[in-house]
């Protein structure tokens, strides 16, 4: 009799959970799963994240360095010294693609949701330093460049996978509060090539992500008078601030070091100030912060 009663009680605290849900955003009354109506939610983001940051903000400080420091007041010579010399004896390009973010959500009440998202992020880097320009960058013990270009390669490819609760506050639930688990598989390519002493490299590695972090940020729905089957809303987010549990920032950092080493043996390029994870054992620290700043910036249909 106990357990009668205890299942009992759950079912009503059940049924009254969906008799106050989210209005229905479908009129129809012949759905076989009308308790669903309503409920699920695909969102669409088109922020690049880290990916579409990086190449732009790099191709746009090696195209016209002076103009773009001079106009953000930085001195990155405090930061590289010397590094208008290497921008004027080196070509850089960045390059990126990605498949936006799609996560599905179930809205288990008004103001709670379920959701599992996935996309893919990819950014490319090309660093040459010419034969007809590498001599201004030669250490004083290399006079002889026998093996024409020397040029460094690298690609980077994030699938972020990520598992979350979203909470829905403020007026008319259109805050959004996310908190997320993600899973982040990254391959990552190296390949160099040295002018000097002719050695090349070519490496590609495997590793894996795990994160916990919370976004805040909003979700705007276009037209509230309407009782469309579909309801479109418009999403934006703030920012993204969490940890990575497991991460593997620092093991890439160390084999992007070293690639970038071979490449820049016999040149000036090695006494840049680059440490090592030995050298600094903070970075794993830092590595381990996740932040974004606009992290969201899309659409959903809710369904």
């Amino acid at each position: 009799m106990k357990k009668i009663f205890i299942i009992i009680f759950f079912n009503i605290i059940y049924m009254n959970l969906y008799s106050n849900g989210i209005p229905l955003s479908t009129v129809s009354d012949t759905n076989t799963y009308h308790y669903m109506k309503g409920r699920q939610m695909i969102n669409v983001n088109f922020s690049s994240g880290y990916a579409g940051f990086l190449t732009g903000f790099l191709n746009a400080v090696t195209y016209d360095y002076e103009v773009i420091t001079n106009f953000a007041k930085l001195n990155l010579n405090l930061l590289i010294p010397g590094i208008s010399k290497y921008l004027h004896n080196m070509n850089f390009k960045g390059s990126m693609w990605y498949i936006p973010n799609v996560a599905y959500t179930y809205l288990h009440h008004t103001n709670l949701g379920f959701e599992f998202s996935m996309g893919v992020q990819s950014m490319s880097f090309n660093l040459t330093a010419p034969s007809s320009k590498i001599g201004g960058i030669l250490d004083e013990n290399t006079t002889d460049v026998p093996y024409g270009d020397s040029t460094f390669e690298s690609s980077y490819t994030y699938i972020p996978i990520t598992l979350g609760v979203k909470l829905f506050t403020g007026k008319s639930r259109r805050m959004v509060n996310a908190f997320r688990i993600g899973f982040e598989p990254v391959v990552y390519s190296l390949k160099t090539k040295n002018a000097i002493n002719g050695e090349t490299t070519e490496k590609t590695y495997r590793n894996f992500n795990m994160y916990i972090s919370y976004e805040l940020g909003w979700s705007i729905e276009l037209f509230p008078t309407r009782e469309w089957p579909v309801k479109p809303y418009l999403d934006i987010s703030l920012f993204e601030i969490g940890y990575y549990v497991k991460s593997s920032a620092h093991i890439l950092y160390g084999d992007t070091r070293n690639a970038f080493l071979s490449f820049g043996a016999g040149t000036t390029l090695v006494d840049l100030p680059v440490p090592s994870i030995y050298e600094a054992p903070y970075l794993p620290y830092i590595f381990g912060i996740r932040f974004i700043l606009l992290p969201r910036i899309g659409f959903s249909m809710r369904f």
